[in-house]
C-alpha cells in the first residue's frame, strides 16, 4: 500500500513537473514572438523603421541647410504601430 502511494506521488510529481516545463516554453515563445520586428523602410533611405508589436524604432535621416546630414532615431515602446 504505501509502495503505490510513493510511486503515485511521484507520478503526479513528474506530470507536474513536465506541465510547468510546457508552461515555461509556451510563454517563451510567445514573448519571443512579441519581440519579433520587421523593418519598413523608404526607397530614399531618409527613414528606416523596425517595428514589433511591444515597440517601435525609427531613424531619420534629414539634409540640413548647409548640405550634412544630421540622423535622429526614436524609440516607442508599446506603439500603435499597425493603425496606419
Amino acid at each position: 500500500m504505501a509502495y503505490e502511494d510513493k510511486t503515485k506521488r511521484r507520478d503526479d510529481y513528474e506530470k507536474r513537473k513536465k506541465s510547468k516545463k510546457k508552461k515555461k516554453i509556451v510563454i517563451l515563445l510567445i514573448i519571443l514572438l512579441l519581440l519579433f520586428s520587421f523593418s519598413i523602410g523608404n526607397r530614399e533611405g531618409v527613414v528606416s523603421s523596425y517595428k514589433a508589436v511591444l515597440y517601435s524604432y525609427t531613424t531619420y535621416r534629414a539634409l540640413d541647410k548647409e548640405g550634412e546630414y544630421y540622423t535622429t532615431s526614436e524609440f516607442l515602446i508599446f506603439p500603435f504601430n499597425f493603425l496606419y
